[in-house]
């Protein structure tokens, strides 16, 4: 019984803290301008992932040639260019292939994909914001908690028990998997960090209101995409 009052009360420790948080939470301008612009894209995007193939194609086409643009803007001051270009082209082709494939395959599993990639952004933001706490790697990136890691994670593996309705591959396969593309998704996101790092950039652009560049915002994608390929390469009897 004192173990029940004790966990009941640390609950409620807990959430109080965490409506505090939200109650203090003092969103920036470029906070609210990142907010506005997913509150456009992401409708943009479902609709071109399920309704319109040519919409799809378009915009992954122009996110290709503005990566390829970033790209060469973020390491112009490297002294090996022949190297980091050929790093770049695959950096972007092979992601790009990736999605392109993936929508011919199946609209539902790349929606599964995007869904697990903007739950862990929105979530990780949120929740590094409100607990707080140890830095995951502030000297790639400094704002990234590990308490931001957690709940992405647990956000994408909601996703995956919820998607799961929708395929063959049951709760648990789709949460492993789900788990897993977050984590990848998250160390995307690092890499591009440390890439910027090295070169001494904080955006790779300021085309997207409030998310810098097409780099900035598709970071995620780079590392996901590939393995959501290979994933339903190897384990199609579960799509």
């Amino acid at each position: 019984m004192a173990k029940d009052k004790k966990s009941g009360n640390f609950l409620i420790g807990l959430f109080n803290k965490i409506t505090k948080k939200l109650q203090s939470l003092d969103l920036s301008d470029n906070t609210k301008r990142r907010i506005i612009s997913g509150l456009i894209m992401i409708p943009m995007a479902v609709y071109a992932i399920f309704y319109s193939r040519s919409l799809f194609l378009f915009i992954t086409i122009s996110a290709a040639v503005l990566m390829a643009f970033e790209w060469i803007d973020i390491t112009k001051s490297a002294k090996d260019q022949k190297k980091w270009r050929i790093l770049g082209f695959f950096y972007i082709l092979i992601p790009t292939f990736s999605v392109i494939k993936i929508r011919f395959y199946d609209v539902d599993v790349l929606f599964w994909m995007f869904a697990i990639i903007w739950s862990t952004d929105i979530f990780a933001f949120f929740a590094g914001k409100i607990l707080g706490g140890a830095k995951l790697m502030p000297s790639v990136s400094p704002n990234k908690t590990w308490s931001g890691l957690a709940g992405g994670v647990f956000a994408s593996i909601l996703i995956g028990i919820t998607s799961s309705l929708m395929f063959k591959g049951g709760i648990l396969f789709f949460a492993l998997c789900s788990a897993m593309l977050s984590l990848i998704e998250q160390a995307s996101d690092l890499f591009e960090s440390k890439i910027k790092r090295i070169f001494g950039v904080k955006d790779s652009g300021n085309i997207i209101p409030g998310h810098g560049g097409v780099l900035d915002r598709l970071d995620g994608m780079i590392f996901v995409a590939p393995v959501v390929l290979i994933l339903i390469t190897f384990f199609a009897d579960k799509f």
